[in-house]
């Protein structure tokens, strides 16, 4: 159903009305992966074994059969490679609860709207001296951050038209290796193997992220004359249970598009689920092992806040995707771990979280 420019779904046996921002109705959104899909199909089947969508696969550290085509060619899907920022008095293209992605490096404070993302999926950026590449996968509405540098070398990455893993596959235009941006590590080619740092991110409604770093800067439009930025793809694709591609694990205890925090430390990995967490008071906290995690969870935009030591890795996105990653992940219920706390220990601010 659609509400007020948002896409929800109601959990029924919880009671729960979970919403997604969305730039168009969702009964009039087209997937634009759908044309993609069969494409890609024929293009791996085609494909040798030794390339794929013009990629050398030597040194192939990952199973050759969870690399297929995608449909697009290489850079078919535009990366933002000269990145401009602007002030956000006059960002006029977001709003406080636009979702955006927050990364902050010596000093800098840079905002990627979500929206804007789903159109690039990549942005090479310069981020307090540093470079930096920001991804976002809208199949799986995954973000990350990496220092985009190999050694000495600093990279450049393009979109390669690949899947890996229910993903889209990076590619460095230097020496063309594959790079996978779920763990930041080089799949095949010349640095198969290396592994990029993690920077880390959040997804947060813009005034959120805003009070975080009240000195941010909101990436422009990169292509504004060609796209119209206010149209979503994506927006029945959120709430369609199908998934373009293939999956290595799959659970269905949860609709594929539910939104999840998903946390690893201390070689664990846990799934917090939005609707269970709605459905539990928004706001818990949690412990892995030594790790303590504070987490609030608001359905309204479909973002989470949280607080966790920079030792533990945090990604949210889709529990489909999550759950493909991590096929052992333990789901937090209430009641299995350490339940909410009283709001006296869960002071909401920014600087907490």
């Amino acid at each position: 159903m659609t509400r007020a420019g948002l896409v929800c779904l109601l959990f029924v046996g919880l009671g729960a009305v979970l919403c997604r921002p969305a730039l168009i109705p969702a009964a009039g959104a087209v997937l634009a992966a759908g044309a993609a899909i069969s494409a890609g199909e024929g293009a791996q089947r085609a494909a040798s074994a030794s390339e794929l969508n013009g990629f050398s696969l030597a040194g192939l550290t990952a199973p050759r059969e969870q690399l297929i085509a995608g449909g697009p060619a290489r850079d078919g899907i535009h990366s933002v490679d000269a990145p401009r920022f602007a002030a956000p008095e006059d960002a006029r293209w977001v709003r406080a609860d636009t979702p955006v992605i927050g990364v902050a490096l010596g000093g800098v404070a840079h905002a990627y709207p979500v929206h804007v993302m789903e159109y690039h999926q990549v942005v090479n950026d310069v981020i307090g001296g540093v470079p930096v590449v920001v991804t976002y996968d809208p199949i799986t509405d995954m973000a990350a951050a990496w220092r985009a540098r190999s050694g000495e070398e600093a990279l450049v990455f393009g979109v390669s038209g690949l899947v890996y893993r229910s993903s889209f596959v990076l590619y460095d235009r230097q020496r063309e290796s594959l790079w996978s941006p779920f763990d930041g590590r080089a799949l095949s080619g010349p640095l198969a193997g290396d592994q990029l740092s993690a920077v880390r991110s959040r997804v947060e409604p813009m005034a959120v992220w805003l009070a975080r770093e009240p000195g941010t800067r909101v990436l422009e439009l990169p292509e504004r004359m060609k796209v119209d930025y206010r149209h979503s793809p994506y927006s029945a694709y959120w709430a369609s249970k199908d998934v373009p591609f293939p999956l290595d694990t799959t659970d269905d205890r949860f609709h594929a598009k539910e939104l999840v925090l998903g946390v690893e430390a201390e070689g664990r990995a846990r799934a917090y689920i939005g609707s269970v967490l709605t459905g539990a008071g928004a706001r818990i906290v949690d412990d892995i092992g030594a790790a303590r995690i504070r987490i609030e969870y608001d359905g309204s935009t479909g973002t989470f806040r949280y607080q966790a030591p920079e030792s533990v890795r945090v990604t949210s996105g889709y529990w489909f995707a999550w759950k493909n990653l991590h096929p052992d992940t333990e789901v937090w219920h209430p009641g299995s771990q350490r339940r909410s706390s009283p709001s006296h220990d869960l002071t909401i601010s920014p600087s907490h979280y």
